[in-house]
């Protein structure tokens, strides 16, 4: 009788244990969505991805049903593919912006209590814009709601998340329609002009290049720090530019100013100032600095500037210019002999006005 009911009372145990660890299993409910798309503005973008960035992506939450129950929510298909179902839209324009929606948060969550079942319901999304094989963020929108419901009411989830959808896409339709011509972000391409730089004067040391004022060895200011002891006179030439940005009717203008300059008191002189011939190798220094102004200002316009990172393109070009100066500077300095050798700086100088020229063809 005793060995009876200890084998009773063991298999009694063993299947309450095995109930106290068994996982409690949730119901789920799947929330039917009427066939009917969503509005939005036309003529202004097309969906080319959903994405579900979401940091659970199990589901749409927990919600209370009307017999009191907690459940699990959730679409029939993946929220990308419920997404696009809901937000169907017309062939595309030739100049919607094609969109990809991020879409980050997504959820329900009720709680239930003895006389209100109170809810929140959140919603982020991301639209961002492909712009040569990279995506730019356009802006985002973040909206929802908290609410309460009496118990045994069933939830309006379907009107809560078209209602709240709808708001996202209306004003993110409006934000393009607004800033379609206005904003680098929607831009559709870049073009840089120039604008001639006119001297005014010295600025400080600095003599900016003008074609109709040559230099004098007045301009040579700079104490003498000869390294060669044939060396009579040494001048300091660089160029640099300023651009400033807008954007009309979706392009983006640079307009560009390019300056030559040379610094005075760092170039300087121990020639007589009746050496004509030695003043005239100095200009010529100043001229093919010029000359690699035109070249830098041509190269920008054979440029396809890319609309994502124009600014670092330029940058990379007058980097590029900069060497080319350098290099031709020593070239001619070289090839001259500092200007010892007479037929080539003529050669020289007849070379850089004719590439100048040709340039300003």
């Amino acid at each position: 009788m005793n060995l009876i009911h200890r084998r009773f009372f063991s298999r009694y145990l063993l299947i309450w244990i095995g109930f106290l660890v068994t996982p409690t299993v949730w119901a789920q409910r799947t929330l039917g969505l009427r066939p009917e798309s969503i509005p939005q503005l036309p003529n202004l973008y097309t969906l080319q991805d959903i994405v579900d960035e979401r940091p659970n992506q199990s589901g749409l939450g927990t919600v209370v049903l009307s017999s009191g129950q907690t459940t699990r929510l959730q679409f029939a298909a993946s929220v990308p593919a419920t997404l696009r179902q809901l937000l169907r839209q017309p062939p595309r324009n030739e100049r919607d912006y094609p969109v990809r929606v991020r879409v980050k948060q997504l959820w329900f969550d009720e709680k239930p209590s003895s006389r209100l079942i109170r809810g929140t319901f959140r919603v982020q999304l991301v639209f961002e814009r492909e712009v040569e094989d990279r995506y730019i963020t356009l802006t985002e929108c973040q909206a929802g709601a908290d609410y309460s419901r009496s118990p045994g009411m069933e939830g309006n989830y379907e009107i809560q998340l078209r209602q709240t959808l709808e708001r996202c896409f209306r004003e993110f339709g409006n934000w393009v329609k607004t800033n379609e011509q206005k904003t680098e972000k929607l831009a559709r391409r870049v073009q840089i002009r120039f604008k001639e730089y006119v001297p005014k004067g010295r600025l400080a040391d600095t003599v900016f290049y003008d074609p109709a004022r040559k230099l004098t060895w007045n301009d040579f200011r700079g104490p003498i720090r000869r390294v060669n002891p044939r060396t009579g006179a040494m001048i300091y030439t660089s160029f640099g530019y300023e651009a400033m940005t807008h954007v009309d009717k979706g392009t983006v203008y640079i307009d560009m100013t390019v300056k030559a300059f040379m610094l005075q008191n760092s170039s300087w002189t121990s020639e007589p100032a009746s050496n004509a011939y030695a003043l005239a190798h100095e200009q010529l220094h100043f001229d093919i600095t010029h000359l690699i102004t035109e070249r830098f200002k041509k190269a920008l316009l054979a440029e396809e500037l890319p609309l994502e990172d124009y600014d670092s393109r330029i940058q990379y070009i007058f980097l590029e210019s900069f060497r080319e100066m350098n290099r031709y500077q020593e070239q001619y300095d070289a090839e001259t002999r500092h200007s010892i050798n007479q037929p080539e700086q003529a050669r020289w100088a007849e070379k850089v006005t004719r590439e100048i020229r040709e340039l300003r063809r």
